[in-house]
């Protein structure tokens, strides 16, 4: 998410990470490490390959297995060739911050330059099992695939220690294993309020929340579909739900004339005719094609669907 397609140094998947950034908070001695179960695997493994092919195989493999039924498999799209670089100064300055949607639309529509073209059956046929599932003749929306890439908080969490925001978007822990369009349920669906306000930590939670897994979402999250800015960060998801403020009014949802309504509009048809509608194909075809885009910038026509490498390539 670094990639930076108006910069000299564009970076983008090239095996690297600024380790002593905020952004990157948890990789260096989390993931990454001498110690690391990841770092082992790499190295007595796959080191034949560069570090940025290992980690995009690697992102491909937990999709399809926290995917339900494993249907989301990225295999068939997947090309190798990229090059590592071994350091990579000001990268976590490109990386979203967790402050607003200028900072998302920053990253995907201006760094990244992603545009789209409509998804088509051959592509699903790509990304999906299509002997399990039957095909869709889905149109995909602009915005659809550019807000998609958001829908990767729905597994994991974020701890307090690392970036100062504590909780799973999911519903509990159980339900942050699983990639799905939970996510955008969960963001339309709640009665989120500010927490920590004031800080350089604020974001939002539930009144009904486990000690132990608290809910969280971001200013990033809460803005794909409410107008949390003209709210000044103080507002309440569905109005008179918020039992820890009652005076919190309805955070507005984008009206028509505004450029983000698209987003909003995104998430709602994410989540389908029914908060019971668990058809994930939508949000599947969407997240797909964003992340073959993600992955390839900055690599169009040097990578390749071999495993091809020289002995100077990483």
């Amino acid at each position: 998410m670094d990639y930076d397609r108006f910069s000299s140094r564009r970076y983008g998947a090239d095996g690297c990470f600024d380790p002593n950034h905020d952004a990157n908070a948890g990789l260096p001695e989390g993931v990454w490490c001498h110690d690391c179960l990841l770092r082992g695997l790499y190295e007595t493994k796959y080191s034949f390959v560069s570090r940025a092919d290992f980690w995009i195989a690697a992102a491909n493999a937990v999709i399809r297995q926290t995917s339900v039924n494993n249907v989301l498999d990225l295999r068939n799209t997947f090309k190798w060739g990229r090059r590592d670089t071994s350091n990579c100064p000001g990268s976590g300055d490109r990386v979203p911050s967790p402050n607003g949607c200028d900072d998302v639309e920053g990253t995907f529509i201006g760094r990244m330059g992603m545009e789209w073209k409509d998804a088509d059956v051959e592509k699903e046929c790509l990304y999906m099992s299509c002997g399990m599932h039957r095909v869709h003749d889905f149109v995909l929306k602009d915005a659809e695939k550019e807000f998609a890439l958001m829908g990767a908080h729905a597994i994991g969490r974020g701890d307090a220690d690392n970036s100062g925001h504590e909780g799973t978007w999911s519903d509990n822990a159980a339900e942050a294993m699983i990639f799905d369009k939970s996510y955008y349920k969960e963001l339309f669906n709640n009665a989120w309020h500010p927490r920590n306000r004031g800080t350089t930590v604020q974001d939002w939670t539930l009144d009904d929340t486990d000690p132990q897994n608290p809910r969280m979402m971001l200013n990033t999250d809460l803005c794909l579909v409410y107008d949390i800015e003209r709210a000044n960060n103080n507002c309440c998801t569905i109005e008179g739900s918020c039992r820890s403020d009652p005076r919190l009014r309805q955070c507005p949802i984008y009206d028509e004339k505004n450029k983000r309504r698209e987003a909003a509009d995104a998430v709602i048809g994410f989540i389908g005719e029914s908060m019971e509608d668990d058809d994930n194909m939508s949000f599947y075809l969407a997240f797909a094609e964003a992340w073959e885009t993600a992955i390839n910038l900055g690599w169009e026509g040097k990578v390749q669907f071999d495993v091809v490498y020289d002995s100077g390539c990483c």
